[in-house]
């Protein structure tokens, strides 16, 4: 048996000559999946794969099922079908044509109600809160640092960042409380460059 040598798999485990090799000692000479995985230093399920395929070719990676066209008389129908039903999703849709088309899916009909201009554009989600825009703002940093050699426990660094300039006021205390932060805050104000 000959066969034609063709561009091989960038990550291929095995060459050519090393399938056709596996499958001959696993059939002919019944050496094991895991001596044959061991000798050719490749997973299991690598021999495996080349032990039950015919061809010790590359397959090629393309789907198996071929892509769906959107044929007119679908498009119709889908279009059909809204109008009758105004209130139904493409998942409701999709289900009711299923019998009549067997190619229905809740994408093809959702991108088929999104070109007819039959959906809202989808909207984001708007936050909560908005953060303020401005150069005029302090940014708080909180970091944990191992106590003074002796002393057990953490203690933290406490720093305020004037965004604007970069300038950076920063303590450290023993906690890290709201009320600590608070006052580092209001000391952090005299220290860094005005607002106005």
């Amino acid at each position: 048996m000959v066969f034609v040598m063709k561009k091989q798999h960038a990550n291929a485990a095995l060459t050519i000559p090393q399938r056709l090799e596996v499958k001959r000692l696993f059939d002919k000479e019944k050496v094991s999946v895991a001596a044959l995985a061991k000798r050719f230093c490749c997973g299991e399920s690598t021999i495996r794969k080349w032990i039950n395929r015919t061809s010790p070719r590359d397959e090629s990676s393309a789907p198996h099922r071929k892509r769906v066209v959107v044929t007119e008389d679908y498009r119709q129908a889908v279009l059909a079908y809204r109008q009758q039903h105004p209130t139904h999703g493409p998942i409701r849709i999709a289900a009711q044509l299923q019998a009549a088309h067997p190619q229905a899916h809740r994408g093809t009909v959702a991108l088929i109600l999104q070109k007819a201009g039959l959906t809202p554009p989808r909207q984001r989600a708007k936050p909560k809160w908005k953060i303020p825009v401005g150069k005029h703002r302090l940014q708080c940093d909180v970091q944990q640092l191992p106590a003074i050699q002796g002393s057990p426990g953490f203690e933290y660094k406490i720093s305020f960042i004037h965004l604007r300039t970069r300038w950076k006021y920063s303590e450290i205390h023993p906690n890290q409380w709201s009320e600590t932060i608070a006052d580092v805050y209001q000391r952090a104000l005299d220290h860094l460059p005005p607002f106005s």
